[in-house]
């Protein structure tokens, strides 16, 4: 089972528009609306694969209702914290050029109360063969903390972490050494205070450092460079596939979901990262958060160029 945890869910709303104008009236077309959040994106993807996988996280009201509904409706296994307040809804703007603007709410309060609810809640749910999808911001009142507690927690059922955030998240998140980091490039640079323009090179030689005896996999994610897979004995670099763009939203997200279903299945790493990037690839051919098809996945896995980098 393949658990992923969001903990601040939303109503995710996609458009269109032929050019964004700041100050003046926009006219939106192609709207869409869906449950999102980096994890729920993660469970709706690896539905679509044909894997079991279950959404907990936080939500509240209408909206929560909303998402909870359309989340069962898709056949995913729902177990969330009801707490009090509304659950936020985003709204992302693609232009002609696929440049996307998000405005996105800030989402309910969450007390401490709510959150020791939560980490119950993940501990109960785990079991020694699960894999746990920690993805994502934290809800206003969650300590940047949680994510290590979680991992820690979760390490000690027996289940893997598949970990996806940034920030002060990511900092102290991947402390608690998670199976899997998956930072994009511009992260990892961040962390580690050194220029966004960081090259491959350097790329490999932050990435290593973060792995250890736990952290089997660090996955740079690099946009239309594609993505650097970084293992104790392999370093590869899998070329972005072109494929006719509608969304760029969820793409990140699917990739998560297609290394946690690849590790699920026992994938070899080849075979994982070219899985993982065709979900990407595919995730970008649909509308608004929608993810692609096994079949389109299929497909598109057989076109990914794999570079090996270093081999041990």
């Amino acid at each position: 089972m393949i658990i992923t945890v969001t903990f601040n869910p939303a109503i995710d709303k996609t458009a269109e528009v032929e050019e964004l104008k700041v100050g003046g009236l926009n006219r939106l077309s192609n709207v869409m609306q869906d449950a999102g959040g980096k994890g729920v994106n993660v469970s709706k993807t690896i539905k679509a694969f044909g894997g079991e996988t279950l959404c907990t996280g936080f939500l509240a009201g209408s909206a929560g209702e909303y998402i909870d509904h359309t989340l069962k409706d898709l056949h995913i296994n729902t177990n969330f914290v009801w707490v009090e307040g509304m659950t936020r809804t985003n709204l992302k703007v693609l232009d002609k050029d696929m440049e996307l603007t998000e405005l996105n709410e800030a989402g309910p309060l969450i007390g401490e109360v709510e959150v020791e609810q939560l980490k119950q809640k993940i501990c109960e749910l785990c079991k020694n063969d699960s894999i746990v999808v920690l993805s994502g911001n934290v809800s206003k009142g969650v300590d940047t903390n949680i994510y290590y507690e979680l991992i820690n927690e979760i390490k000690k059922s027996g289940s893997r972490v598949v970990f996806d955030a940034d920030g002060e998240l990511f900092a102290k998140g991947i402390q608690a050494k998670p199976l899997v980091i998956k930072p994009n490039k511009y992260e990892l640079a961040t962390y580690f205070g050194v220029s966004q323009d960081v090259d491959n090179k350097e790329i490999i030689s932050l990435a290593k450092t973060l792995l250890n005896e736990d952290t089997k996999y660090v996955v740079v994610s690099m946009g239309k460079q594609g993505a650097i897979f970084i293992t104790q004995d392999q370093v590869i670099l899998a070329e972005a596939l072109k494929v006719e763009a509608h969304s760029s939203v969820g793409a990140g997200d699917a990739m998560v979901a297609g290394i946690t279903y690849a590790i699920e299945q026992g994938y070899s790493l080849e075979e994982m990262i070219r899985f993982a990037v065709a979900a990407s690839a595919g995730a970008v051919m649909t509308k608004g958060t929608q993810p692609a098809s096994m079949e389109v996945v299929k497909e598109l896995k057989n076109k990914v160029v794999l570079t090996t980098l270093e081999e041990n």
